[in-house]
């Protein structure tokens, strides 16, 4: 049979639709929720559900149906949640929610004054959660954000995670349909934006998944610094939403702190470093050295500078020669570069006894060699589309946390 469509009365109980006829909650069962007809005492018909799902029908309704009033139940409750849901203008929530309304609902449907009002009134309920948090200690979720209604039944869990109050507070957000992504892919991409944070965390986490042939955002993770402490914990919590997850490959910025808690968390896993990444970090190193203003400027050397980034692309087994002849044709300026780029990425030459310390970042992380030839990607850049997203969603930097949660729930 097709599914029920949930609504809520007037005193904001719940009833469903189906077939053109309005049940109320009667009682439930281990097993089933059981649904009267309406309209009390004159009318035996009952429904029996699973979730959405009718299992039953009992009895016959003994009154015509009023499919026109039964549509125009849906779209009052469709306001109504919308209304707690989201931050929309009162207009826009009421245009959004009676679109495809038919001739027939419209005429059954409150007035657009009362719907206004009604909506008003819904959210004046919603005023005192909404003002702004003074600490991640006393912050309280209202459970209107900690929920979404994909389909406009049941409501399903959008909040998954909460370490708990304290200032080192981790919130993980996300669908739990797309669960299922982060359980079977084997390929993920992680990434943290500082512009959209809001007030009292650092970053927004973002991990997302490869498959069905494309990279989807799967978690959102509001942190309140960039700890190693803080990454482990984010982890572990990852693995109690997902204890199945298992990804072979990881695709991350070039982050020490959580470099090493994904390590800790995923030891098999495959490590890989953004090259746009590893370039932002050259550019940042020639700001500490005084020259990004010449780099800017000097397209020759910007040229010179930019094959201290293009070393990535050499086999890994022809690495040092290629730093011996590139330290040979670079000009005096940018050896302390070429010096930055061998301590990070390959380790320091010993002076004693050959061989070289161990880099912060191993070789295997970021040499692009293998990835070009197996056509592998080389940057991170579904995280940043991501960003770019949520970025213009929000249309604004730093938003209330209730705008965030509001914009990632869309």
């Amino acid at each position: 049979m097709s599914a029920v469509q949930f609504t809520l009365s007037q005193r904001g109980k719940r009833k469903v639709v189906f077939e053109g006829y309005s049940y109320v909650f009667d009682r439930a069962t281990d097993a089933k929720e059981l649904w009267r007809c309406e309209e009390r005492g004159r009318c035996k018909a009952r429904l029996h559900t699973v979730g959405d799902s009718v299992v039953r029908k009992v009895g016959s309704h003994c009154h015509e149906l009023s499919a026109a009033r039964a549509e125009a139940a849906v779209v009052v409750t469709r306001v109504k949640r919308r209304a707690q849901e989201t931050m929309e203008m009162t207009a826009q929530v009421i245009n959004q929610c009676t679109t495809s309304l038919s001739q027939a609902a419209q005429g059954a449907l409150l007035t657009l004054r009362a719907l206004k009002q009604m909506l008003r009134r819904r959210r004046n309920k919603l005023g005192t959660p909404l003002a702004a948090p003074t600490s991640l200690e006393t912050l309280i979720i209202p459970e209107e954000f900690t929920t979404y209604a994909p389909h406009h039944g049941e409501l399903v869990s959008f909040l998954l995670a909460d370490s708990g109050p304290s200032p080192q507070r981790i919130l993980i957000f996300g669908s739990q349909r797309k669960l299922a992504i982060l359980r079977e892919s084997r390929t993920w991409y992680v990434d943290g934006t500082f512009q959209s944070a809001p007030p009292l965390f650092c970053q927004i986490y973002v991990i997302l998944a490869e498959a069905l042939g494309g990279v989807h955002p799967v978690l959102y993770a509001l942190l309140p610094d960039k700890s190693r402490s803080t990454y482990d914990r984010l982890f572990d919590m990852v693995k109690e939403i997902v204890p199945e997850a298992n990804p072979r490959s990881i695709s991350c910025d070039f982050e020490m702190a959580a470099f090493n808690a994904i390590r800790t968390a995923f030891p098999a896993v495959r490590l890989h470093g953004c090259l746009f990444h590893l370039a932002q970090n050259m550019r940042r190193h020639l700001c500490t050295l005084d020259l990004f203003t010449r780099y800017k400027n000097d397209a020759d050397f910007a040229l010179q500078a930019k094959m201290v980034v293009a070393l990535t692309f050499v086999p890994t087994e022809g690495i040092e020669q290629a730093i011996d002849s590139l330290a040979g044709h670079l000009p005096d300026e940018l050896q302390p570069l070429l010096d930055w780029f061998e301590d990070s990425y390959v380790g320091r030459r010993n002076r004693r006894g050959g061989g070289r310390r161990p880099p912060m970042f191993p070789m295997e992380m970021w040499s692009m060699y293998r990835r070009v030839v197996d056509g592998d990607c080389r940057t991170n850049n579904f995280t940043e589309a991501a960003h770019r997203r949520l970025k213009a969603e929000l249309g604004m930097a730093h938003p209330t946390i209730w705008k965030l949660i509001d914009s990632l729930r869309k």
